[in-house]
């Protein structure tokens, strides 16, 4: 009887670990799936479809940056710089634009090489002048909001180019261009990251810096080249949002970046590099913006914004901390 009660005890109790495993692994999931159905009986307009167009539509340049911040922290990195290269590019955008007279696919191609340039020189600062990514891209937050801040002279700079603001106004199939965007750049990451070498590197290089330099990777260039796509990919959010207002708002991503990495650690990045996925940022940045949606629903005063962030993130990594746990016993 004692035998028989101790094999249902150990059976009962490997039974709670494997569903507290399912939980954890799974834990973006199911805290999206109960979010959703927590709004749809708090209020009836969550699914209408306005609504659900209105949650894609703000989330696209999250999701983006959230990409952009994913490729930095899978080689154990940080860009605090995100939301300030984005503000920089729709101003880069609009004073080529306005100032300069430039065609607005010229003033396109423009901002994003600016964006891309500096976020590589993040990168060049991190891994050849060996300053820390904290350091220099907090110093990047900074100098960039205040580029943005001269290139603007503290005011919006309207936009006149109807191809441009297409970009965040137009629709394809019912479907708003921004979030088209927003698709090819999460399926340009997925296949880099899964499809070729260098994206495999990038996982090794934020596993074991230093056995991916003795398997031959060259991890300098690699992960400045990682700094360099998340200047691109910030670049392309500074676009849309200057595009959705049909001008370059001074203010634009600024405290953005907080939502970028919020995204990453919510969808099960690790902070230490070497793991994560492009569906874990994207659905970090779905969860989040569909929490914003909620609490603007709910009527919930935007002060209490940043404090649901705050405690989503502390959530998001305790799982890391107990997935990686779980996984090393």
């Amino acid at each position: 009887m004692t035998l028989e009660t101790n094999l249902s005890g150990a059976e009962r109790g490997a039974r709670l670990k494997s569903l507290s495993r399912i939980a954890i692994n799974n834990g973006v999931l199911i805290g999206f799936a109960l979010l959703v159905i927590g709004l749809s009986l708090a209020t009836p307009y969550f699914l209408t479809s306005a609504n659900l167009f209105s949650i894609l539509v703000q989330s696209a340049p999250f999701v983006i940056m959230a990409v952009g911040e994913l490729v930095v922290v899978l080689v154990a990195g940080i860009d605090l710089s995100v939301g300030a290269m984005a503000g920089l590019s729709g101003a880069v955008a609009a004073s080529l634009m306005s100032s300069m007279g430039l065609p607005w696919p010229v003033a396109l191609a423009g901002a994003l090489a600016t964006t891309t340039a500096v976020g590589a020189l993040q990168g060049v600062a991190v891994n050849y002048l060996r300053v820390t990514d904290f350091i220099t891209t907090l110093a990047g937050l900074s100098i960039f909001t205040s580029l943005t801040l001269i290139v603007t002279q503290g005011n919006p700079i309207g936009i006149a180019a109807d191809g441009f603001n297409a970009l965040g106004q137009a629709r394809l199939l019912q479907i708003p261009a921004q979030v088209w965007i927003a698709v090819i750049v999460v399926l340009g990451a997925w296949f880099w990251l899964s499809k070729t070498a260098s994206g495999r590197h990038l996982y090794a290089v934020g596993g074991n810096r230093i056995a991916a330099y003795r398997s031959g990777i060259r991890v300098r260039r690699l992960r400045t080249l990682a700094y360099a796509f998340s200047g691109l990919c910030s670049g392309v959010a500074g676009i849309i949002f200057a595009a959705q207002l049909s001008s370059a708002d001074p203010n634009a991503g600024r405290g953005d970046e907080l939502t970028a990495i919020a995204a990453v650690v919510i969808g099960g990045v690790s902070l230490f590099g070497g793991r994560g996925s492009v569906w874990g940022a994207v659905m970090g940045a779905l969860l989040i913006s569909t929490i914003l949606d909620g609490l603007v629903l709910l009527n919930v005063s935007p002060y209490y914004t940043e404090l649901v962030q705050g405690f989503v993130i502390l959530l998001a990594v305790m799982l890391d901390y107990l997935k990686r746990h779980d996984n090393a016993v």
